[in-house]
This record gives C-alpha cells, structure tokens and sequence, in this order.
C-alpha cells in the first residue's frame, strides 16, 4: 500500500519542462567559444643544465612533447612562450589541465634523470577556468642577454608577492604580442631586452626565486596533488556524534509513509 501511495505521488515527467542546468549553460559557453576543454594557464621557471651544449634542443624536446600528450588527450593545444636565458627559463603554457599535467610530470621526471636539460624547476602559477588566450601559438625564444651574476636580494617584498610580479609580467608580455599585429616573435630579430626591456623578467629576479622553499616543485605537486584528501570534520571529535540533518530528515519521512500506511 506504501509502495501504491508513493506511486500515486509521484510528479508525471511529461508534465514538468525541462530546465537548463549551470552544467549546459557552461558547456554552451565552451561551444560557442569553440573550446574542447576549459583553458589553463601553467608557469614555471628552471636553471638550463649545465651539459645542455644547444639551446636549440630545448624547443624540438617541448614541440615534440606537446605532440605526443595531444594524441594521449584530445584537447586544448598548448600555446605560450618559452624564454631561454644564459642560465634559466622562463615558460608560460595555456592548455587543458590533462597537458599541463602531463608537463608537470616531465619536468618531475626530468628532474631525476642524469642528463635532463632542465634542473631545480620550481612553480609560479597554475591558474585554472582562464577566460582566453593570451598567446595564440606557442613561441620559442632565446635571449641574448648578459649573464647573470644572480646579485638580487629580497627587500620587504615576499615570496609570493615577487612570483605575483614575474606572472604579471608574463601577462603583459602577452597583451603587448596581442596589440602589435605587425611585431611576430617567431621571426622577429630584434632583441627584446632592447625592444620591451620593461615586459622581461629580471634574470637576478629568476635566480633568486629558484632558490626559495616557498615554491612547489613538481614533484611537491605531484605528491600533493595524487594524494588522497583526508579532511576531518569538527563534528567528528565531539561525543556523542550528531545526527545529521538529513538523516533526521529521512527518519520523519520514513515515520510519516509508516502512519499513512
């Protein structure tokens, strides 16, 4: 008779129009904007390896690893720019979270290697949901700047607030690309430290931050970011253990159903 009674209650589907959800609206954003995937922003910089003889090597490794990790997963393509100094780098990549990942769990896996053209990679920035592009391919560039004797020292400025300033430049960097049609990055030859010495990242600025703890490396990531999550709840160390809200909830609709019946 319950069984009957509940039946009898039930709303009639063919009724009721169907309602547009936060999902579709967000998934009808994606395909007006023609995005497979939702957009990610990933930062980091590295020390070239001391035995890395052609820089050269560096954007054949990254064109083909951006390769292989599209074929492993249909999304986004990763554009960006990767700044090559006498002694460091600097990359900016824009791409689906799964090659971004994929690029951190390289660089984890070319920190352990003996003959890895990066070393001591550290994170800036992972931004996720990134509205657009800044950088619409991916640009390869080697900076003929002075080496740097890595003299800067940290003044009242933190840690995260100088990343902050590193991104921002980044950033900037980006907007003046997307504002100058005629100027091709690619191709261009002229310098840029003489061109936008102001849209550059301080090498001693680089140098610095590759040495401090605040930074995740891809490895502290990785580790974090496979780990289970293991939150307690303040109702769980009090005694006796509250009675949810919907548990008591599902004990008066069950209290209910049985005086009708």
């Amino acid at each position: 008779m319950a069984a009957a009674s509940l039946q009898e209650n039930e709303p009639d589907s063919t009724v009721y129009e169907s309602r547009t959800s936060f999902l579709n609206l967000l998934e009808e954003k994606q395909r007006a904007l023609n995005k497979k995937a939702l957009l990610h922003r990933f930062v980091y910089i590295a020390r070239l390896a001391p035995e890395l003889a052609d820089k050269q090597e560096l954007e054949v490794y990254y064109e083909n690893l951006f390769n292989n990790l599209k074929h492993q997963h249909q999304g986004e393509d990763a554009t960006g720019i990767l700044l090559v100094y006498p002694s460091y780098v600097v990359h900016l990549i824009e791409s689906s979270i799964e090659m971004v990942h994929g690029v951190i769990r390289d660089l984890q896996k070319m920190s352990s290697k003996g003959n890895a053209l990066l070393v001591d990679p550290k994170i800036l920035l992972i931004s996720h949901d990134v509205p657009t592009r800044l950088y619409q391919q991916w640009t390869y560039r080697v900076l003929n700047i002075t080496a740097s004797g890595e003299g800067y020292e940290q003044g009242k400025q933190s840690v995260e607030s100088l990343a902050v300033e590193c991104v921002t430049t980044l950033l900037k960097f980006g907007v003046f690309i997307l504002k100058s049609p005629k100027f091709n990055l690619k191709t261009s030859k002229e310098n840029l430290h003489e061109t936008v010495p102001d849209l550059l990242i301080p090498q001693d600025l680089i140098g610095f931050l590759l040495n401090q703890s605040e930074l995740d490396t891809p490895s502290q990531f990785i580790r974090r970011y496979d780990q289970p999550v293991d939150i307690t709840l303040d109702g769980e160390l009090v005694w006796p253990i509250q009675e949810s809200i919907a548990f008591k909830q599902l004990l008066t609709d069950t209290a209910i159903l049985t005086a009708q019946t």
